[in-house]
């Protein structure tokens, strides 16, 4: 039989019915005993901090594990979650680790297909067919949780515009290539290794926010636009980045990029070595070969905005062609012919 004396126990954040039976019994099994003593509970029932519940006081299953918590200082909390693991067939595209203080999620998305998003909490899986126009998503998280949280994406689509402002992650991991033309991250503080997997990727907006590493940007040859305004980047770091444009410009496209941070050096043509091959000593001379290599602006120009100054394509001046005429030369005259000699004497 069951002891008539009760214990109080109080809830903490994070704690189920498994939790609270684990810590008071030491065993799950103890959850027969929750029931009883708390009529006003179920198994779908979601316990809250500062709940207050009844227990047989002194009934234990495991004396062994109970003692090994309190010896420890453990409470067990294992934090709310669906019973049934949430399953899908199709891949998963993205993944973003978020910290586990975020609250909510919000993202602005248009394309081709349909996304699944497992949002990484105790909500089913949400279904976002793509359109032409950018369909936003808010959601607020359902649970408490103390590691980071993952959010993901599964399906078969493209995206034309993709919006990611006003989710704060720690890192953001792409799985396959994934086609993705306007892509916006405006406060951004996570690692950009995730750039060289995406397709036709022409227009990039990374303001405001501090990056430690731009090699990612060197793979991004399609970029017609890359704004960087507000953005606290290392000179040093930035200066590497636009000699590997010159460096790696096989295949790359004429770009507009905004900077309010500004290279070293001076906005000058660079010194050339014995062969004749340009030395690139500063990011703003790299600068200046981009804006005036005639062959990498034939389609469109490089352009260049920065810290309010605008750098664009420039034709390389050539010498022009002498306007004068050249003076015309007079005939050679034929010499005299030379009377045959003889042995005769002088000729008339």
């Amino acid at each position: 039989m069951l002891p008539n004396a009760m214990g109080k126990y109080t809830v903490i954040t994070g704690q189920n019915l498994y939790d609270v039976a684990l810590g008071i019994y030491g065993s799950i099994e103890g959850i027969t005993d929750l029931l009883i003593s708390n009529p006003q509970l179920s198994m779908a029932t979601r316990l809250r901090a500062g709940d207050i519940l009844d227990y047989s006081d002194g009934y234990l299953i495991d004396t062994e594990t109970v003692a090994i918590l309190h010896r420890d200082g453990i409470t067990p909390s294992g934090g709310e979650r669906h019973v049934y693991f949430k399953e899908t067939s199709l891949a998963c595209r993205a993944e973003f680790h978020l910290p586990a203080a975020a609250t909510s999620a919000q993202f602005s998305l248009s394309g081709e297909g349909e996304i699944q998003i497992d949002w990484g909490d105790n909500s089913a899986l949400q279904n976002l067919p793509l359109g032409p126009q950018p369909s936003t998503l808010t959601h607020t998280f359902d649970n408490v949780i103390p590691h980071s949280r993952v959010v993901r994406l599964y399906g078969d689509f493209s995206l034309r515009e993709a919006d990611f402002t006003g989710i704060i992650t720690e890192s953001l991991r792409l799985f396959m290539p994934l086609h993705v033309e306007e892509l916006t991250l405006d406060g951004f503080h996570a690692p950009l290794s995730f750039l060289p997997l995406t397709e036709g990727l022409y227009a990039l907006r990374l303001r405001n926010t501090k990056i430690e590493n731009l090699a990612p940007l060197v793979e991004c040859r399609s970029l017609m636009l890359l704004d960087m305004e507000g953005t606290d980047i290392p000179q040093q770091i930035l200066d590497e980045w636009l000699i590997a444009l010159v460096k790696k410009h096989y295949g790359r496209r004429a770009c507009h990029i905004m900077l309010t941070v500004r290279p070293s050096g001076v906005y000058r043509e660079p010194e050339r070595d014995d062969d004749l091959n340009y030395t690139l000593t500063s990011g703003m001379e790299a600068v200046w070969l981009l804006t005036h290599e005639e062959a990498w602006n034939e389609g469109a120009p490089w352009h260049f905005s920065i810290c309010g100054e605008e750098y664009v394509y420039e034709a390389i001046p050539r010498p022009e062609p002498n306007s004068d005429p050249e003076p015309e030369l007079e005939p050679e005259l034929e010499p005299e012919p030379i009377p045959p000699w003889h042995s005769g004497g002088m000729n008339d």
